[in-house]
C-alpha cells in the first residue's frame, strides 16, 4: 500500500468541508484533481471513504472511522515539521559541551551566555572533566562539541584552532618580579618553576636554551594537574607558574599578579574539536559562530 500524505491531505480537507467545492478551494487545487487524490486513496484502502450526493458528500462508516486517524496522523507530521523547522532556524535544540577545568571556566561562560541570549530557546550542557576524556566524550556522543589544547586524534576527528593565547609568569604581588612590565625566561631559570600542567615542561623545555633549560629540569621544579593547584602553590610561597592570559581573573581572585614573559613567547593553542562523519547539528553551528564572535570582541578590546 502506497498512501501519500497529498492523499490524505486531500481526504481531511473533504472531511472537514463537506464538499469537494469548498475544500479545492481551501488545499488551492482544481476539483478534478481533489476529487483523483480521493478515488486513489479509496483504491488503495479498498473502501468507500465518502457518500457522494446532489447536496454534497457525507463520510461514509469506514470514513467516519478512518477521519480521527489522518486528523491525528496529519497533526503529527506538521508537528514534526515545525519541530524540525526550528531546530534549522535555531529556535529550539540542545548542545552538549566538554571542556577540561580552565576552559570550562574561564572561557566558555561568557560565551554560554551571549549564546543564551541570541538562542533562548537552546538547552546548553557543559561538562567539565580532565583532558584525557574529552575525546572519549566526543566518541561517545555525550559531547557534540569539545574544547581543549593539542589533543591528538585521528582523521574521524576534527580540530579548529579559535584562540592562540601567550603564557604570562604569574607571581605573588610581593614577588620582586611583580614590579617588572616584562620578563624573560631566563629572568626565572632560577625560581621553583611549577608547572601549570602534568606535561607543560616536556613540552616547554624543547624550546628553552640550554642552562635556562637545565635550571627549570632542575630538581624542586614539580608539574601538577590543575592551573588552580599552581595557583594555590604560588599563593603559599612555593614558586611561581604560568598561565594564559584567559586564566586573569582566576589569578586575580587568588591575589595574584600576571607579568608579560617572553623571550621566547609560548602560546596555547585552543581548539573545538568534533566528529567530522556527524557534521554539527544547528545548534552546535550557532554556539562555534557564537564563540568566534565573543573572541573577535575579547580581541578587539584587548587592542584598544
Amino acid at each position: 500500500m502506497s498512501v501519500t500524505i497529498r492523499q490524505l491531505r486531500a481526504f481531511a480537507g473533504v472531511a472537514e468541508a463537506g464538499s469537494f467545492t469548498a475544500a479545492a478551494a481551501q488545499l488551492n487545487l482544481t476539483q478534478s484533481a481533489l476529487s483523483v487524490l480521493v478515488r486513489e486513496l479509496e483504491a488503495e484502502v479498498g473502501v468507500r471513504l465518502f457518500d457522494r450526493h446532489t447536496r454534497g458528500v457525507l463520510l461514509s462508516e469506514a470514513g467516519r472511522e478512518f477521519q480521527p486517524r489522518v486528523r491525528g496522523l496529519l497533526s503529527d507530521l506538521n508537528e514534526a515539521l515545525s519541530s524540525v523547522a526550528e531546530l534549522g532556524a535555531r529556535k529550539k535544540g540542545f548542545v552538549r559541551l566538554a571542556a577540561p577545568q580552565l576552559i570550562a571556566s574561564a572561557v566558555l561562560p561568557e560565551v554560554i551566555a551571549v549564546y543564551r541570549k541570541k538562542f533562548p530557546g537552546i538547552e546548553v550542557r557543559l561538562t567539565d572533566t580532565l583532558p584525557e576524556n574529552l575525546l572519549e566524550e566526543l566518541a561517545s556522543g555525550r559531547a557534540e562539541l569539545v574544547f581543549g589544547h593539542e589533543l591528538p586524534h585521528g582523521e574521524s576527528v576534527e580540530g579548529t584552532v579559535f584562540l592562540e593565547d601567550p603564557f604570562w609568569l604569574i607571581c605573588r604581588s610581593d614577588d620582586p618580579l611583580a614590579r617588572r612590565r616584562r620578563v624573560a625566561w631566563t629572568d626565572i631559570a632560577s625560581r621553583t618553576f611549577i608547572g601549570p600542567t602534568r606535561d607543560f615542561r616536556q613540552r616547554l623545555l624543547p624550546e628553552l636554551e640550554v642552562r635556562t633549560r637545565e635550571r627549570i629540569a632542575a630538581a624542586g621544579t614539580q608539574d601538577v594537574s590543575y592551573l588552580t593547584t599552581a595557583l594555590g602553590l604560588v599563593m603559599a610561597g612555593q614558586g611561581i607558574t604560568v598561565g594564559p592570559s584567559y586564566a586573569a581573573r582566576l589569578v586575580r581572585a587568588y591575589g595574584l599578579r600576571m607579568i608579560e614573559l617572553g623571550s621566547p613567547v609560548f602560546k596555547r593553542r585552543v581548539s573545538v574539536y568534533r566528529v567530522v562523519r556527524r557534521g554539527p547539528s544547528p545548534a552546535a553551528a550557532a554556539f562555534i559562530e557564537t564563540l568566534n564572535e565573543v573572541i573577535r570582541t575579547q580581541a578587539r578590546k584587548a587592542r584598544a
